[in-house]
């Protein structure tokens, strides 16, 4: 089951890879660097979708 330490860790990926993705365009790296840290980042922001959709269905789930 998801948890918020799940969340917060995906967040923290997304950010560094996206710090590190900006870093890359700046300094003219090979189109194929910035191609692969792309693709690094939709994946982490699918698993981030599906990890708050799951911490949000356990949520509406429990009881009261």
């Amino acid at each position: 089951m998801t948890d918020q330490r799940t969340i917060d860790r995906l967040l923290a990926h997304l950010r560094t890879d996206v710090a590190e993705l900006r870093r890359l365009e700046r300094a003219g790296a090979a189109p194929e660097d910035v191609a692969a840290r792309e693709r690094l980042i939709l994946r982490l922001q699918e698993h981030l979708a599906r990890a708050v959709r799951d911490l949000l269905r356990g949520q509406r789930t429990s009881p009261a």
